[in-house]
């Protein structure tokens, strides 16, 4: 009676497991869903122009940037088998239908696009760029389907033998099937609980880039709108900083300085959305944080240490550059007037490093640092970490917050491969940092 009833319990654990991940799969794939629907509505004002400047037949097919991270833009037969009326229904009324299949999971935006020579339907199609999550997915449900057939086939012989003597239902054959069946679920929880760090891992990155998606929408527009007004401002005051009126110059002067910050504002924006092309090259090391630490003496009081020698790396001078630049601005501003700020540089047999320490007051939540638009400092943008982050994930590398030694202060490390094959995926898979870093 007892392995009857522990063969029905593991059959009623095995079909909620299964339905649980079932469901959690599901979630994933309408949360991907939803994102591209939102991603796709900001796309159609573009496409719009496009398809009526252009025109278009059914199946052809454009990949461009603009369209990302959509995969394809696809003129479509509007009688295709992927809507049913409903769907194309909604389509004429002016909505945005979205069909998202489970088994290679793609998911495609439908729309209609009213031109002079009549509607066109467009599909949106974006697939999963994660092979190893389906394959994942895939191998669980096949895992638990093989258990639930075990648990059931156990069922069955827990049925068939309540009538034999006791000796005989502790055979080894029986006693083998509940050792494996143990190592099983074991297995499968391990299994659910890596599910579930990948689905909250997933969210995260699918929340950042949504906020980057609705930020290059607005810089775009603000850009197009306020741009030339603002050469225009600039211009003007420049002519009236030569005016005889010393309030008038005054007046000028402090114009010109509010429009070079309102250009900065600009610059920042533009360079945190902007797609970046790394260029792979050697570089001196110890130049790069040379030149960074004398632009930025002069600016702040903090005292600004360095301690490397002259190391040959590579990687994207330019963008490594400014991204050491933000890390050691962060540091003077966060180390105020009688602090210090010490970088230290180098290379191991893989990596190449900047570790830069201050004195300030520490972070309170890491995460909320490397978030978009999220600032401690009064007057803040919230783009300077993100902005590192950004550029450390084109190089395979990493950045690593934590305090310093001690407990006080921060230290911020900024890790990048010297060769393709030691990149790990973001900050992910890190080793060791050289001199005691954190991990």
């Amino acid at each position: 009676m007892t392995l009857l009833l522990a063969a029905a319990l593991l059959v009623g654990a095995e079909l909620v497991a299964l339905s649980l991940l079932l469901q959690g799969i599901g979630e994933h794939q309408s949360q991907r869903a939803s994102a591209a629907l939102d991603r796709a509505m900001l796309l159609m004002p573009r496409i719009a122009d496009w398809a009526r400047t252009r025109g278009g037949l059914p199946g052809e097919v454009l990949t461009a940037p603009w369209i990302e991270p959509f995969d394809q833009l696809v003129i479509e037969d509007p009688k295709t088998r992927d809507l049913d009326e409903a769907g194309r229904a909604r389509i004429e009324a002016g909505e945005l239908v979205v069909v998202s299949r489970l088994s290679d999971r793609v998911v495609s935006v439908f729309g209609a696009i009213h031109t002079g020579t009549g509607p066109l339907v467009i599909r949106l199609n974006e697939a999963s760029n994660d092979a190893s999550r389906l394959a994942n997915d895939r191998t669980l449900i096949a895992q638990h389907a093989a258990i639930l057939l075990a648990a059931l086939a156990g069922l069955l012989l827990a049925a068939l033998g309540r009538e034999t003597p006791q000796e005989e239902t502790s055979s080894p054959a029986l006693r083998a099937y509940e050792e494996a069946m143990s190592r099983l679920r074991l297995r499968d929880d391990e299994r659910l609980a890596a599910l579930d760090r990948e689905k909250l891992r997933l969210t995260a990155i699918l929340r950042d880039r949504e906020t980057m998606a609705r930020a290059g929408e607005l810089t775009a527009g603000i850009v197009h709108e306020v741009r030339n007004s603002i050469g225009a401002i600039a211009t003007q005051a420049k002519l009236a900083q030569k005016s005889a009126d010393e309030n008038g110059r005054l007046a000028a002067t402090a114009i010109v300085d509010e429009v070079r910050l309102l250009q900065s504002v600009m610059n920042r924006f533009l360079d945190f959305i902007r797609t970046e092309k790394v260029q792979n090259e050697e570089f001196d090391l110890a130049r790069l944080v040379e030149r960074v630490t004398a632009r930025e003496r002069p600016n702040h009081p903090p005292r600004i240490d360095t301690d490397g020698v002259a190391t040959t790396v590579r990687g994207d001078e330019d963008l490594l550059e400014r991204a050491i630049e933000n890390v050691v601005r962060n540091a003077c501003q966060a180390a105020g007037e009688h602090g210090r700020v010490l970088v230290r540089f180098g290379a191991d047999t893989t990596h190449a490093f900047v570790m830069v320490e201050d004195t300030g007051p520490g972070i309170a939540d890491i995460q909320k640092a490397l978030r978009p638009f999220e600032s401690a400092r009064a007057g803040g943008l919230g783009l300077g970490l993100p902005l590192v982050l950004k550029i450390l994930t084109l190089h395979q590398g990493s950045l690593e917050l934590g305090p310093g030694p001690g407990g006080k202060g921060t230290l911020a490390v900024c890790r990048w491969p010297k060769m393709v094959a030691d990149a790990t995926t973001g900050n992910e898979g890190r080793g060791d940092v050289p001199g005691g870093g954190p991990r």
